[in-house]
């Protein structure tokens, strides 16, 4: 960790090397084991976060649109995102081109029909309107005000068409009913589960791959039919990235 460019990074707190390659086989294993099929790609010398592939673009129906991120850190991530899934087979939608308007993958999430973006740290709402051209979709936007959760994906999992873990606390109030109205049964975790990275998890079927669950949210799950698995990332979360930060969905909203 060379920088700091949110609330949980701390040069004097590094990770540790050999752990973090352990942790991320064992998360890769996690979701082989649920059914998901995996990619890796390369990483590059001086852009570390590139760990935390979910930032690098939006991808939907074989189409993406890349990243244009906020700290000059984290920049160059964009193009090497884009040039693998463009030799992989997505095509590239039209990028976003004005100077004060940043995207990043990790502040938008599918439910339903819909987009669910956020802005307010790393994502400005400039481009909301511009993604929902480009996908032909409706993006709802919402206001992030807590910087521990800087991206929407530490406060928002989607589980399936009715159902969403959601840390409430971490938006407007405006937001807030936005969200509460446009899914019929959520699971509100606390402000402690959410600093857990409780939020920030990857659903594969009834499978959701977590890095820490309390018990009152494990039951809730199971009655819905989930089951949970655990893979512990605590290297990662030293930088602010929990398990869904580690990934790229790369068909958004196929559930």
């Amino acid at each position: 960790m060379t920088f700091e460019i949110n609330p949980w990074m701390n040069r004097e707190n590094r990770p540790d090397r050999e752990r973090s390659f352990s942790e991320w086989d064992g998360l890769r294993e996690a979701m082989e084991s649920c059914g998901a099929q995996t990619f890796a790609q390369d990483s590059v010398e001086g852009l570390s976060d590139m760990v935390f592939p979910a930032d690098i673009a939006v991808v939907r129906g074989g189409r993406f649109l890349r990243a244009k991120f906020r700290h000059e850190e984290r920049r160059a991530e964009a193009a090497y995102g884009a040039a693998w899934l463009t030799a992989n087979g997505f095509t590239e939608l039209e990028p976003l081109a004005d100077a004060e308007t940043f995207l990043e993958g990790g502040d938008v999430l599918a439910f339903a029909d819909a987009l669910v973006a956020g802005h307010g740290f790393r994502t400005t709402r400039s481009a909301h309107a511009h993604m929902a051209e480009v996908f032909e979709s409706e993006v709802v936007s919402i206001k992030l005000c807590d910087p521990r959760l800087y991206h929407l994906d530490m406060s928002f999992c989607p589980l399936d068409s009715r159902t969403a873990i959601m840390a409430p606390s971490a938006w407007d109030e405006e937001s807030r009913k936005r969200v509460l109205d446009l899914v019929p049964d959520p699971l509100v975790v606390s402000e402690e589960e959410a600093m857990d990275f409780s939020a920030n998890s990857v659903v594969i079927g009834k499978n959701i791959v977590m890095s820490a669950c309390s018990d009152a949210l494990a039951a809730e799950l199971k009655a819905r039919g989930y089951t949970v698995v655990i893979s512990l990332i605590g290297e990662f979360l030293k930088a602010g990235g929990g398990i869904r930060c580690m990934t790229l969905d790369l068909n958004l909203g196929s559930r």
